[in-house]
């Protein structure tokens, strides 16, 4: 069905960069392209390519380390960790400035020429997009129905009822990643199983497995940086990782002489080494994290302030990728979720999202065309430019109120299994100067006399039922490192015993967080996020007896809302 056609072209280009001596401390620096290694007058440069697989190195708690294959680079020896010796950038120093030229690298697929190809790109909801050729189709990340992250995600708008039909007759659906507002479960259950499914080829094959639990018979793991033409087609497409320890990706694709690039909501995808391209689709509105909202350690007007920083952050991010990819077509996506539920209230007034019109001004002053997908859901291309626009006219999908999927939830959630629950600590295998108290809470996060204390102290983690919630008593030890979540009873009875990622309840705003010291516990949320989760998965995997249950409860439902029209 593929044809691999090899590795992906770069194009090399000259560059120069100049950094003030006085800007460095003493010991390791970071800089967006170099690290630099100062002692005592003396420099030694490196670029931040891996030398390896090609990853950008970053820095993680104290190491130097490239995110692919976990690689860990020695800036003081300048040898990676194996003993492999990096190269050293060239620089001269005028007066106070560091100047270095290098080659970079920038991507460049493959176009199965045809002049006058026409592209047409249908937006259907958040990251769900479907792309026409002449003689193809594909969708990425569909999410139609239903909530996400334990109800604390919802569509912000219904999606138009063809959607089913539309994922049927594709040539193939390609889903970036695992999170569940992209690998949506309930949305797949819809759709045939012999539709081939595109995933990443991650090294633990996160979503490739999770797929082949939801059912999929025709899975193919896509190697990155590698190009691929879908056999009597022009398309060529190539999927590209984010530049960080996370398994995502994008796809950047040809059809003829249009070219596009889909980012998601990859962090530097690529490692930076963007494409230029015709249409660009990137995630823009931010939001997507419980932090700081969550966080009590924060007043609620620090909070606000982080948040509102955080979302121009995300912005300013997005003006420097679209001044790297040049594309001749913006469109703002997968970024169209709300907090719907009366609960969470205060978290939707408070979670502000940069908007589409935010755009507008950089788009403008720099000759980008923006697509705003709330005004035109089809943009149909000739080649290289856009032809027409236009919104299809369908109805919306009716789909079940947000409450009654709640109580769903509640219902399937209700009773406390305390011996399966202890078992689950102890079985987790997890070491650490950390004490976890869990506090169950209801839907306004007050207690429900179910607290538990974990201690990750010893060998074995020792679990107990407590009394005490006395914050400042529970927090007065400084000597040994805690953590209180006070989470609501359904979302952490549904993360226990189907195992999830524990990372979805603070994405999903179902937990309160209060912590001392006030820093990330990183070896706790990595274990229960991406090693203690299912059997059969990473992260963001869902049993599938529960998956099975609400795809019936959801038909069921329907089936009798229907009668009573």
């Amino acid at each position: 069905m593929f044809k691999e056609l090899g590795k992906l072209n770069n194009l090399v280009k000259e560059k120069s960069f100049e950094i003030k001596f006085d800007k460095l401390k003493t010991g390791i620096n970071f800089f967006e392209n170099f690290i630099i290694y100062e002692n005592n007058g003396n420099i030694r440069i490196y670029d931040r390519i891996c030398d390896h697989a090609g990853g950008k190195i970053i820095s993680k708690g104290n190491e130097t380390i490239c995110p692919i294959h976990n690689w860990k680079f020695i800036p003081e020896t300048g040898c990676y960790e194996n003993g492999v010796k990096k190269r050293e950038v060239n620089y001269s120093i005028n007066e106070n400035t560091i100047k270095i030229k290098t080659l970079e690298l920038e991507p460049k697929l493959t176009k199965l020429n045809q002049k006058n190809s026409g592209t047409k790109i249908r937006y259907f909801n958040h990251a769900f997009l479907k792309i026409f050729g002449e003689n193809f189709s594909f969708a990425t990340d569909p999410w139609a129905i239903g909530p996400t992250f334990n109800t604390g995600w919802w569509l912000k708008h219904a999606t138009k009822n063809d959607w089913v039909d539309h994922l049927n007759s594709c040539s193939f659906v390609y889903v970036s990643h695992n999170h569940p507002d992209h690998l949506h479960p309930l949305t797949l259950s819809k759709i045939n199983k012999d539709i081939p499914i595109v995933v990443p080829k991650f090294l633990t094959d996160s979503t490739g497995k999770y797929v082949e639990e939801l059912g999929f018979n025709n899975i193919y793991r896509i190697k990155f940086n590698t190009e691929y033409n879908l056999e009597n087609t022009r398309l060529v497409f190539s999927l590209l990782k984010s530049g960080d320890f996370r398994e995502d990706s994008g796809i950047y694709f040809s059809n003829g002489e249009f070219t596009g690039l889909l980012s998601v909501d990859s962090n530097m995808l690529n490692f930076a080494r963007f494409p230029n391209v015709d249409f660009y689709a990137g995630s823009f509105a931010g939001g997507a994290s419980g932090y700081p909202l969550m966080f009590e350690n924060f007043a609620s007007n620090e909070q606000v302030k982080i948040a509102k920083n955080f979302k121009n952050i995300l912005k300013n991010q997005m003006y420097k990728d679209l001044a790297k990819i040049k594309p001749k077509y913006f469109m703002p996506y997968a970024g169209f979720f709300e907090e719907k539920l009366k609960r969470d209230q205060k978290i939707k007034n408070n979670n502000q999202k940069n908007s589409i019109q935010d755009y507008a001004t950089y788009c403008e002053n720099n000759n980008i065309k923006l697509l705003d997908v709330l005004k035109n859901d089809v943009y149909e291309f000739i080649g290289e430019k856009l032809k027409t626009t236009s919104n299809v006219k369908k109805e919306k999908t009716q789909d079940l109120s947000e409450e009654t999927y709640l109580n769903y939830f509640k219902n399937q959630y209700e009773n406390i299994d305390l011996k399966y629950i202890k078992n689950y600590f102890i079985e987790s295998a997890f070491k650490d100067n950390l004490q976890l108290y869990i506090f169950l809470t209801n839907d306004e996060f007050k207690l429900l006399g179910e607290n538990y204390l974990v201690d990750f102290r010893k060998n074995t983690p020792e679990f107990k039922k407590i009394s005490c919630t006395d914050e400042k008593k529970i927090l007065r030890d400084n000597s040994i490192k805690k953590l209180i979540l006070k989470t609501r009873k359904e979302s952490f009875l549904n993360t226990v015993y189907n195992k999830l990622p524990w990372e979805d309840l603070s994405i999903g705003f179902q937990c309160q967080v209060l912590r001392n010291p006030n820093v990330y516990n990183k070896d706790f949320w990595h274990h229960f996020t991406n090693i203690y989760t299912t059997s059969k998965n990473v992260r963001s995997v869902t049993n599938c007896g529960a998956c099975t249950n609400l795809t019936h409860f959801f038909d069921n439902e329907l089936n009798e809302a229907n009668k009573n029209i």
